[in-house]
């Protein structure tokens, strides 16, 4: 066990391959950003290396660490950040290529204005030198000579909603809950010089593009490679900064830090154990929200399809197709075509999803359960004078719930684990949080470990609560005077 716990604390360390210079990657694994301006360049010098695509900085650290890669290649500034930070990699000095970042824009009014007034901050900025001063002190320094002070804002010109990962130091990236960084600031200095007031939005690479082509955001920021494939779909401002492509290779002395420092690096350091907290109460509301609603809807579908109406046949087509769709895909379908045109906040998209998601469940249930009773009971209930209805409900609706609710928890628990893929949607839930947490610590275990031991406790907590309920419902439990409540004697 001890052996088990230390390879997964120092990685799998396998044999070294020395690299000491370009030629030594010709046929090498090397790690990229899928499609960037990084990967372009390297497979432009090495055309014959093997690419592995992975999607946050941590993860090419770890993969480099662990030697499932023999490199990754990244901005030379990327590349400084992870030795100001402490982080056991070199680079080699042969640089692969030049590649311009810059802000996006809608293809839109509003963001062609926008564009054009950022591309005349920045020429002012280059002209004046305040563009270098901001290039020393976030790219070519470390973190304790970064400052940053929000500006006074009066926002006269109205407010602009930006997004970014917030993963990418010294470019933006969370200190104490507020996005810092090398592109922070420039925005920052923009909108004071504008009249604009800002909102940054911590969402996924892959959302900030979305919402930069429906025009949902105004500004998108991330270190975004000015691409020709880009272009046709959103506005590049001006390149803020032009990065060197390099090549990163471990380092002759990889050490690894013990267990205690890896624990204060991911939860203590900037009271990081609130983010973990936060993001909890995000996945606990969302997992509330949506018991509530998709066992009340599940239950209204089914009382519909009691009537026997021309609907049956929608209600059947709708819930047969959807069980057949996956959850992922259902989340991204109803936040980008569904719900695309509409301001609707992320969170309350995920409870409308899992809501759905819960409700086939327990239309399916209660449909089954309700065709497994005796007949005779219904018919008993109306010969007494009984509505169809109230029958069901009062009658043979308990039995159904009684007879499924072990099936029922299972898929409350299921519904809890299914919301770590909201991440997806830029809900900053659990697993999100881990994914920022790791983006500054280049350490998976501690916030992995960690938000696993919160997802255990809170599935305990839903099952002690949901125990608690099966117990009053369970006829065994029932005092005599509750049973014979009503009755004469």
């Amino acid at each position: 066990m001890i052996m088990l716990i230390t390879l997964m604390l120092s990685g799998c360390q396998n044999e070294n391959r020395e690299i000491k210079s370009l030629d030594d990657l010709k046929t090498a694994r090397i790690g990229a950003w899928p499609e960037c301006g990084y990967e372009i360049k390297a497979r432009e010098a090495l055309p014959n290396a093997k690419f592995v695509h992975l999607y946050f900085l941590s993860d090419l650290v770890q993969n480099l660490k662990q030697n499932k890669i023999d490199a990754f290649v990244i901005g030379k500034s990327y590349a400084e950040n992870l030795k100001f930070e402490g982080v056991e990699v070199d680079y080699l000095p042969e640089s692969l290529g030049d590649v311009p970042l810059g802000y996006i824009f809608p293809k839109n009014e509003r963001g062609h204005k926008i564009c054009s007034q950022m591309n005349e901050f920045i020429a002012s900025i280059k002209q004046n030198g305040e563009l270098e001063a901001l290039e020393t002190k976030w790219l070519r320094s470390d973190e304790s000579k970064r400052t940053f002070m929000k500006s006074n804002i009066s926002g006269a010109n109205g407010k602009l909603i930006i997004c970014t990962d917030a993963v990418s130091p010294p470019f933006e990236y969370l200190r104490e809950g507020q996005v810092v960084g090398f592109e922070a600031e420039i925005i920052d200095k923009f909108c004071a010089t504008y009249g604009y007031d800002y909102e940054i939005r911590v969402t996924s690479f892959e959302e900030m593009l979305a919402n930069v082509t429906t025009g949902k955001i105004d500004i998108g920021m991330d270190a975004i490679e000015i691409l020709p494939e880009r272009e046709k779909s959103m506005l590049f401002a001006d390149p803020i900064h032009v990065e060197q492509a390099v090549a990163v290779i471990n380092s002759e002395s990889n050490g690894v830090l013990n267990v205690s420092e890896r624990i204060k690096a991911s939860l203590i350091y900037e009271n990081r154990w609130k983010m973990i907290l936060d993001g909890a109460l995000t996945t606990l509301t969302i997992t509330f929200f949506s018991i509530i609603l998709g066992t009340l809807l599940g239950l209204a579908i089914y009382l519909l399809y009691r009537e026997k109406t021309s609907a049956n046949r929608i209600i059947d087509a709708i819930y047969r197709t959807l069980q057949g769709v996956p959850t992922m895909v259902l989340l991204l379908f109803f936040y980008y075509v569904v719900f695309g045109s509409l301001n609707l906040p992320a969170s309350a998209v995920a409870i409308v999803v899992f809501s759905i998601v819960l409700s086939i469940s327990v239309f399916t249930m209660i449909k089954s359960g309700a065709e497994s009773i005796s007949g005779g009971q219904m018919e008993a209930a109306l010969s007494l004078g009984f509505s169809e209805r109230r029958a069901f409900i009062k009658f043979i609706l308990p039995q159904v719930i009684r007879n499924n609710f072990a099936n029922y928890q299972l898929q409350l628990n299921v519904i809890l684990l299914e919301t770590a893929i909201v991440g997806y949607i830029a809900v900053q839930d659990l697993t999100r949080t881990a994914d920022l947490i790791r983006a500054r610590t280049y350490d998976a275990f501690i916030p992995i470990i960690t938000i696993s031991l919160v997802y255990l406790l809170l599935s305990k907590l839903l099952f002690l609560i949901t125990d608690v309920i099966s117990l009053k419902i369970d006829p065994k439990n029932r005092k005599i005077s509750e049973i014979l409540q009503g009755v004469k004697l």
